[in-house]
């Protein structure tokens, strides 16, 4: 049977092959990607790349994007609840929204729901790198694909699994192959999920002793989804590859705790005045037509995604009505690609093609402030609310005073536009790229032209923008192959570009919205990897250098003239880093291997970097680590697989995932007699056991993620204090944080036929 292998960045994910084992040895095998859009084998790409096979997601317990995170070492990544993911790679990318890496579902990019689940992996792959050439903007920092199982013609099958655990998780999925005949088959997903989660809501009295009547379970999730792939061939050259999908995620939002000082406690408890929720549904599909035309293939890939977004949010993080935001945020995608790919077993790879991508969003989003706001703050418009109780009057009352007129103190008496802002964006791309073979050396070059546009307009102030540029992208590499083609080093250039866009606001006197200028990377990349001790040993290192400039980050502030919330994406400035990377895998027995990985990133602000704080102190960041870099982070598993005889085996994995000292956004806060510090996120190991048995077709499992119960954050910044004068003493800031899965047991039972 498989023996499992984890191999981190920026290695592969291998599998002892079940022929060779049978001779008593333990050889390890690389499996083939699509990294470059065309399969090949994973030694032989020079450049980082992790890969995830479908039954390493099993084996692992990979349900999130934070898993993936963990395990990928130079890898911060996490889902965001409103489903635009934190993520930074090689400090590639900032936390907010912004988005350090391209998100992917079989080739088609995500752009609304990456955070959904799809199911049905065949193998997830992590580019590390800029990946502009063949995969364009809004992956400066790489890309990361989730790629499916496509429908198989010859054999029925499935798979149904179920799983339980603490906090009233329950989780049930389906897969089924059916064969149509006629080399068309159909492959189906489903899956439904629901977890209390072990975030609380305790309903604090508030300060006129009204108890909030919310539910105590403030993170429960529920999350729905199915998915249908049709795959077969229409003519002897002519393929078909369709796809439709649909996913709902009912669940909490921004559920933030709050955190009054650096010195973070990591509580559980988020005491707010309700439970703020996020529902978001997606419908897509795509079409893929393959004609094979002998020595090569021709490609057409069209998708459409419609996601709506609906989010509310807490601001003041408290149990006082004081100051909450909704947001419907509805993204409507389509895109089309037309590439030219060689297929011959010539010396000379090609592969050139074409890309469009027509992106919509509308960002509509309101602050409505409660009586409570006006008698905390006391800044409500006289013509707008009622006046704030005299100071001798006491609390207001719970529900309103008909005979005064008073409202209730949740009551919204103003609602405050936060934004309303329709986006647009257009990319019109070519793309070329080749690799050259001439006995033990391959070189390999592209470029990609890429023209976008990008339109905004705020309909609350008809203030637009407009913006646009055509970017020139390259890419070069070369690679020695030697021992018979078992190692190669490589070195490679490559380049990336996250395209512009604009702000919600126009700076004061002026007449256009203020933009957000793109990003650009150039990365040079040296590297290793091998199969050693007669492929046993599979070893990767990599070491890098990236120049990044005009780096984005989201800030949340207060306007000091209106109160209000200024939320914004701002260019700070260019930074340096230059890391390591390394890893090996080593199959030490026919039932035991052994994996490990580790990352290295030494990141700054270049001289000159300037900053103007929310407090109007202007800050040099020349020398300082960038926001949301880990210098440090490793992961190794230890896995165990043994078959007792034809109707049984065992299985088991023991994990570490370890993530350094992380750097904050408080650098872009600080200034003399701030509330805070300069602080930095603490590290963090996760352990994780897992352990099964396989008895004919049954499989039963049970997994304890976080053994070790380890508290911490992975999204956690300074944000304004909006509760304000409410709390005395309080600071103008806080620190907010997402607090990650502490220990759970889940136990598993799976059917496959």
């Amino acid at each position: 049977m498989l023996a499992l292998a984890l191999l981190t960045a920026p290695v592969t994910a291998l599998l002892t092959s079940p022929a060779v084992m049978a001779q008593g040895d333990t050889l390890l095998e690389e499996i083939i990607v699509t990294a470059r859009k065309r399969e090949e084998s994973v030694l032989e790409i020079p450049e980082s790349l992790t890969t995830f096979t479908g039954d390493m997601v099993e084996s692992a317990n990979i349900n999130g994007l934070e898993d993936i995170g963990l395990l990928v070492p130079n890898l911060w990544m996490s889902r965001r609840l409103d489903g635009y993911p934190n993520v930074s790679i090689r400090s590639l990318g900032g936390f907010g929204n912004t988005q350090g890496a391209g998100f992917y579902l079989d080739d088609v990019q995500l752009f609304g729901d990456a955070s959904s689940r799809f199911g049905n992996f065949e193998r997830i792959e992590v580019l590390k790198g800029p990946q502009g050439i063949l995969y364009g903007g809004a992956n400066i920092g790489g890309a990361i694909k989730f790629v499916t199982r496509r429908p198989d013609p010859e054999a029925f099958s499935g798979r149904v699994k179920a799983q339980a655990g603490e906090d009233n998780y329950y989780d049930g999925e389906i897969q089924l192959n059916v064969p149509l005949g006629n080399d068309w088959a159909l492959a189906l997903y489903g899956f439904a999920m629901t977890d209390d989660s072990y975030l609380v809501n305790p309903n604090t009295p508030r300060l006129n002793g009204g108890v909030p009547d919310v539910d105590p379970d403030v993170g429960h999730t529920e999350k729905y989804g199915v998915r249908a792939a049709l795959a077969g061939s229409i003519s002897e050259q002519l393929s078909l590859y369709a796809t439709l999908r649909y996913n709902e995620y009912d669940g909490p939002n921004n559920i933030w705790n709050r955190e009054m000082s650096g010195d973070l406690t990591h509580t559980n408890i988020i005491d707010t005045s309700y439970n703020a929720g996020h529902e978001r549904e997606t419908v897509a599909g795509s079409i893929e037509l393959t004609y094979d035309f002998g020595n090569f293939d021709a490609t057409y890939l069209t998708s459409y995604t419609d996601t709506d977004s609906y989010r509310e949010t807490d601001l003041d993080i408290d149990q006082e009505f004081v100051l909450d935001l909704t947001r419907s945020w509805p993204v409507e995608v389509w895109t089309q690609e037309l590439r030219f790919t060689s297929t011959d077993d010539s010396p000379l790879q090609w592969q050139a093609g074409a890309y469009y991508l027509d992106w919509k969003r509308h960002k509509f989003g309101e602050l409505p402030v409660p009586y409570g706001y006006c008698f905390f703050l006391a800044n409500c418009d006289d013509d707008a609310a009622p006046p704030p109780y005299p100071q001798d009057s006491g609390p207001p009352p719970i529900a309103g005073n008909p005979a005064t007129g008073e409202p209730a103190e949740f009551e919204v008496v103003v609602v405050v536009p936060f934004e309303n802002l329709r986006e647009k964006r257009e990319q019109v791309a070519g793309f070329a790229n080749f690799s050259y073979r001439m006995n033990n050396v391959e070189i390999g070059g592209g470029v990609r032209v890429d023209h976008w546009e990008f339109d905004a307009n705020n309909l609350d102030s008809g203030t637009t923008g407009s913006q646009s540029n055509t970017e020139v992208l390259g890419r070069a590499s070369v690679s020695m192959f030697f021992d018979d083609d078992r190692s190669m080093v490589y070195a490679t250039f490559s380049q990336g570009f996250e395209p512009g866009s604009f702000n919600a606001f126009n700076l004061e006197g002026e007449n256009a919205l203020f933009d957000i200028e793109p990003e650009e990377a150039t990365q040079v990349e040296i590297g290793y990897k091998g199969r050693l001790l007669d492929d046993r040993l599979v070893l990767t290192l990599a070491g890098f250098y990236i120049d990044y400039e005009g780096r984005q980050f989201e800030l949340q502030t207060k306007n000091p003239q209106t109160g209000t919330v200024l939320e914004g994406i701002f260019n700070i400035g260019d930074s340096e880093q230059w890391g390591l990377e390394g890893d090996m895998a080593l199959s030490m027995h026919e039932n035991w291997t052994l994996s490990a990985g580790f990352g290295y990133v030494d990141a700054e602000w270049v001289g000159g970097t300037e900053f103007v704080t929310p407090s109007d102190y202007l800050a040099d960041l020349s020398g300082r680590r960038p926001p949301n870099t880990v210098k440090w982070s490793a992961t190794a598993a230890l896995d165990y697989d043994q078959q007792l005889n034809d109707d049984m085996r065992l299985f088991g994995r023991l994990q570490l995932r370890y993530k350094g000292e992380a750097s904050t956004n408080a650098q872009l806060w600080d200034s003399p007699g701030d509330d805070f510090p300069f602080w930095t996120n603490p590290d963090f190991t996760v352990v994780d056991l897992g352990a099964g048995v396989e008895w004919n077709n049954w499989e039963f499992g049970v997994h304890i993620e976080n053994l070790f119960d380890e508290d911490y954050y992975i999204d956690v910044q300074e944000f304004p204090n909006f509760a304000g004068s409410k709390l005395p003493g309080a600071p103008g800031y806080i620190i907010i944080g997402t607090l990650e899965q502490p220990r759970r047991v889940v136990g598993s039972v799976q059917y496959h036929f």
